[in-house]
């Protein structure tokens, strides 16, 4: 069970997961490296949960040591996406989410970024919808 799922309050439930791209496996030095690199992304990514509930945005890494950020989608501001020119040939990219304050969240390398932009946007829309 992921850590989105173990915190879910009553009511909420979750939307969408996310992940990696797994271009970054392609990576030449890391592919110099194979038997130390392979294994450390592996690891990265099974430590890491991304996602969106109807409440919130979660972005959570770590093993035993854990660093959580998470933003409610009624204080999210701003959903942008940066694409180098092979993230807009394979479909992975940057997400970044501001919300109110100096609250921002920057994840690196996730794949498939259009839907992961479309999914938060469509649930703050809904979430707003709801509660005004």
């Amino acid at each position: 069970m992921s850590y989105i799922n173990k915190t879910n309050i009553a009511g909420e439930s979750t939307i969408g997961t996310f992940s990696f791209t797994k271009l970054e496996y392609l990576h030449p030095i890391r592919v110099m490296f194979f038997f130390i690199a392979y294994p450390l992304l592996w690891f990265r990514r099974w430590c890491t949960n991304i996602g969106v509930t109807n409440n919130r945005f979660v972005y959570k890494t770590g093993f035993i040591a854990r660093d959580t950020w998470e933003i409610r989608l009624d204080a999210v501001e701003g959903v942008d996406i940066k694409n180098t020119f092979f993230g807009r040939i394979f479909g992975y990219g940057a997400l970044s989410i501001s919300g109110r304050g100096d609250k921002k969240i920057y994840i690196p390398g996730l794949a498939n970024i259009l839907e992961v932009k479309r999914t938060v946007e469509a649930a703050r829309i809904d979430f707003l919808g709801k509660h005004s």
